[in-house]
């Protein structure tokens, strides 16, 4: 078990969070900073909001260029994000390793919360969608969704690891960020049909719940946004989940996804820390 949120941690985090409006402000003295750091994949990422970069310190880390919830978190006056690391097609022993490199670990003993996501890769959802779309494989659907509880369980698993890791790392508390379902299931879409979205939207119930037991047991907080992505999902008339035919970045949150789904889910959870 990792050791729980130190004094300065919890006071830093209260402090802070009541500029957000989320807490209530103290009129004695200005709040300290929030010290964050950021891992994860994709989704930590900020993976569909137009364009990929490499990170300069290494190029095989891929970001999303544009605006996310990491960096609407940056932007507080009262809030640094000391390092963002997360990275595209990381799976969680991924970020198990990045977080023990020296540079990353530094970053860790000083931090005051940690961010992230983590599992989906572990379960393969790329592969889910290519099967069970509807230019998929009927036969080959079937087969993954056989697979999916063993694959939801040993993604679970590897993500209670890694956040063990994480929560050896640091004193600050560790906020694992959940999936949104990806599909409007109300109808049939150029991807999927509703009958398989609904599957699918189910699977990824099943994988946040998952992830939501196994990380809770070693002392991260979880973040469930499936609530605020409701009825924006692929096929949706609002989609806030990307999908453009031979895009690069599909099945990811757009902008507007990251900031109206996940901005206002981590402040919420940072802000139950205080």
């Amino acid at each position: 078990m990792p050791p729980p949120p130190t004094r300065r941690a919890a006071a830093v985090l209260g402090a802070t969070l009541a500029l957000t409006g989320l807490g209530v402000p103290s009129a004695a003295a200005a709040p300290p900073t929030l010290d964050v750091v950021n891992l994860g994949d994709s989704y930590s990422a900020g993976i569909g909001t137009g364009g990929v970069r490499a990170r300069p310190w290494d190029e095989r880390c891929l970001q999303g260029s544009g605006r996310d919830h990491v960096a609407a978190l940056d932007d507080h006056p009262r809030v640094d994000v000391v390092l963002d690391a997360a990275c595209a097609g990381f799976r969680s022993a991924d970020v198990a390793a990045l977080a023990g490199t020296p540079a990353v670990a530094a970053a860790l003993a000083g931090a005051d919360a940690v961010t992230l996501t983590l599992g989906g890769n572990d379960v393969g959802w790329g592969e889910f969608v290519a099967r069970c779309g509807s230019r998929g494989d009927p036969e080959g659907c079937e087969e993954l969704q056989d697979e999916a509880p063993a694959r939801i369980a040993a993604a679970a698993e590897a993500a209670g690891r890694t956040v063990a890791a994480v929560g050896d790392a640091t004193c600050g508390q560790v906020v694992v960020l959940g999936y949104p379902r990806l599909f409007d299931a109300r109808r049939d879409s150029a991807l999927i049909t509703a009958e398989r979205a609904a599957e699918l939207n189910a699977w990824t119930d099943e994988l946040n719940a998952a992830l939501e037991e196994a990380v809770t047991a070693e002392g991260a907080v979880f973040a469930d946004v499936t609530d605020r992505f409701r009825g924006h999902g692929v096929g949706a008339r609002d989609p806030w989940i990307l999908f453009e035919p031979g895009g690069q970045e599909n099945l990811h949150p757009t902008e507007r996804g990251y900031l109206s789904g996940y901005l206002p889910a981590l402040r919420g959870e940072l802000a139950r820390t205080r």
